[in-house]
């Protein structure tokens, strides 16, 4: 009896199983020293010609990561190089949308542990053919290694040498970016991108197809189904990336407006430098200045009797320390500019220190002032210029008069500023040259013209007492440096520096009752305050912040623009004294009546401490310094930037106008 056959159908699955098994070899992964790859599918058994989804895989060494086809701030995408067979075509590689991978300050974006990315493999037969894949990537951890693979792809017996792993390659393809929902819209305003839709919430992040949008450790801040973040100065229009979400990714291709969104005007060098001078020249009125500047004029009335060539060396020495002075001050300005700070005038009272300095400085010449005290010898009074000291001290009450009249902004300096440190060096010097001439005039015309001087009234018993009125004048003006500080530090900080003014005090109280030792004691106080003035921490003080009504943000300017609301902006500072005599003068209860009856958003951008965001916005309206002020409503095409000096009928015109 012979025996039975087996059945057919078990004959074929045996012999589909040992060709499977023959083709498990060819299947198998490729790796590198940090990093697996292979070829994955949905089915490896190919009944029809036609399209075929697959994917490269990569399993990396835990931690290690390669990176997405615009890598960030460093790394490179993968590249994946095929030979041709005829009846084969291997299209591009998709690509998931990635994550970020910071490594501050750089941003990077890429894939961690492991990545899919997807393709379609097109045959036009069932004929065996095989293909060689080249794979070059760059896979890092805390070093970056450059990596090879080559992976063969072959059709044998309608059967692909690739692992089924449908469930992985549906969820890789499923990382694929999508088109971009209807309603998803972009728009530009002061440097800001803004995109919008229903999709966005608080965990989505916009990643650019290219360099030329963001730089890439940009915050991304998100508000209202919206993302906005700046742009860089190289940026074209083309909103152009992927943006991730709870329910994926989706693409946008936007291209919005550049149209400048500030009313610029913009003025020449020469207009540059006309408004220099007469800004200098308007500076003398300032109330720091004044005392300075008015003791000089008094002391030249004095070596009036004395010569006209006397008049003119100190008027020159004058002159000389205010040029030196101011140029000394571009110099440093220029610097940081180049240096990529965000600078302005008045931008050094924004430090603490600084501004303790000055309260210390004006503080003790109001006491000099006031008690007529000798400074270290019979022959040194303030007003004193003699031939031994006179150019000398001649320089320093220059040099002084700049240093307090820092915290100033007189009218036209704003946009002269404005201009300079936006301009190439050689222009910024030029334009702060204008503003030292400007500010010495008086006295340059007086050395020209020493005969000016008879103008002046004569000396006399009046002159003491005026003295002593400046002197009450510079108390005056340390009191207001206090109180800035107030707005800047803490109690104990606030504590040091009165400290330091009953230091001031003592010594010259000392210098008065013409203490033996008064000098060698006063050197060593001024030392040890120094010392711990030096090496105190001055703490911001987080208790006097603005009403948040009137707050100004840029999140908050942008979406009152959007909703077509109008808006006033008063960029001040508590050291710009121009600043607060314009809120005093123009922001009375009667502006802010009207404000609201137009329904006009009132917003305050304090810069009396620094914040880059604020600096930001001054140079986007061309200006350095303060005060600043803006308006726009509906009917403007852009923002107006109104004059420095303001009075409530300047306001209400300007109102009723547009």
């Amino acid at each position: 009896m012979r025996a039975a056959k087996p059945p057919f159908p078990f004959m074929r699955f045996l012999s589909l199983f040992l060709i499977i098994l023959a083709f498990a070899v060819d299947a198998k992964a490729i790796k590198t020293d940090h990093a697996e790859i292979s070829i994955i599918g949905k089915n490896n058994i190919i009944s029809e010609p036609g399209t075929i989804d697959l994917g490269y895989k990569f399993i990396f060494t835990p931690g290690w990561h390669t990176y997405w086809i615009n890598p960030g701030d460093s790394g490179g995408p993968p590249t994946f190089q095929s030979s041709q067979v005829k009846g084969w075509k291997i299209n591009q590689n998709l690509w998931p949308g990635p994550q970020t991978i910071e490594y501050p300050p750089l941003m990077t974006y890429g894939y961690e542990n492991e990545v899919v990315f997807p393709f379609k493999l097109e045959i036009v037969d069932l004929e065996n053919k095989e293909t060689d894949i080249n794979i070059k990537f760059l896979v890092c951890d805390d070093i970056c290694v450059p990596e090879e693979a080559n992976l063969k792809l072959i059709l044998k017996n309608k059967i692909l040498n690739i692992e089924e792993r449908p469930d992985e390659l549906k969820k890789w393809t499923k990382l694929v970016p999508v088109r971009g929902p209807p309603d998803l819209k972009a728009s530009i305003q002061n440097n800001q991108i803004r995109i919008s839709a229903d999709l966005i919430d608080r965990g989505s992040y916009f990643f650019p197809y290219d360099d030329q949008v963001i730089d890439f450790s940009t915050k991304q801040n998100f508000l209202d189904s919206t993302l906005s973040f700046e742009t860089l100065d190289s940026f074209d229009g083309k909103v152009n990336g992927i943006i991730s979400s709870e329910s994926g990714f989706f693409e946008i291709n936007k291209k919005v407006s550049l149209q400048e969104t500030v009313q610029q005007t913009s003025i020449s060098l020469l207009t540059a430098i006309i408004f220099a001078l007469i800004g200098g020249l308007i500076l003398n009125l300032m109330p720091c200045v004044l005392p300075v500047i008015a003791l000089k004029a008094l002391s030249l009335v004095k070596n009036a009797n004395e010569s006209r060539s006397s008049v003119t060396m100190n008027a020159s020495a004058y002159v000389f320390g205010v040029i030196l002075t101011f140029m000394v001050i571009a110099s440093l300005l220029i610097s940081f500019k180049n240096a990529g700070e965000l600078i302005g005038w008045g931008y050094q009272l924004q430090s603490p220190f600084i501004v303790t300095l000055l309260c210390l400085l004006i503080f003790s010449i109001g006491l000099i002032l006031v008690i007529n005290i000798d400074i270290f010898s019979s022959a040194g009074k303030l007003e004193r210029f003699n031939k031994g000291s006179g150019l000398v001290n001649s320089f320093l009450t220059g040099a002084l008069s700049v240093i307090v009249a820092s915290p100033c902004t007189a009218p036209f300096m704003g946009a002269a500023l404005g201009f300079a440190l936006i301009q190439p060096d050689i222009y910024s010097y030029l334009v702060f040259l204008s503003l030292a001439v400007g500010f010495a005039l008086p006295y340059f015309l007086i050395a020209i013209f020493p005969s000016l001087v008879n103008f002046l009234p004569k000396p006399g018993q009046w002159m003491e007492s005026l003295k002593q009125l400046f002197g009450f004048m510079m108390f005056g003006a340390a009191i207001w440096l206090l109180w800035v500080l107030a707005n800047q530090v803490d109690a104990n900080s606030l504590l040091i520096v009165m400290v330091g003014l009953f230091l001031s005090a003592f010594i010259l109280w000392l210098q008065k009752t013409n203490f033996k030792h008064s000098i060698k004691t006063a050197l060593i106080l001024v030392f040890v305050y120094g010392y711990c003035l030096g090496n105190w921490d001055f703490k911001e003080n987080t208790g006097t912040k603005e009403d948040d009504s009137m707050a100004w943000s840029l999140e908050r300017e942008i979406d009152l623009r959007d909703d077509n609301r109008s808006y006033f902006i008063n960029f001040t500072a508590a050291w710009c004294i121009t600043c607060q005599v314009n809120e005093a003068v123009a922001f009375t209860d009667n502006m802010m009546e009207i404000f609201d009856n137009k329904d006009i958003t009132y917003l305050k951008a304090d810069w009396t401490n620094r914040n880059a965001t604020i600096a930001k916005e001054l140079e986007k309206y061309n200006r350095s310094g303060l005060p600043v002020y803006i308006y726009w409503n509906k009917n403007l095409d852009e923002p107006m930037v109104l004059n420095e000096l303001l009075t409530e009928g300047y306001l209400m015109e300007i109102i009723d106008e547009n």
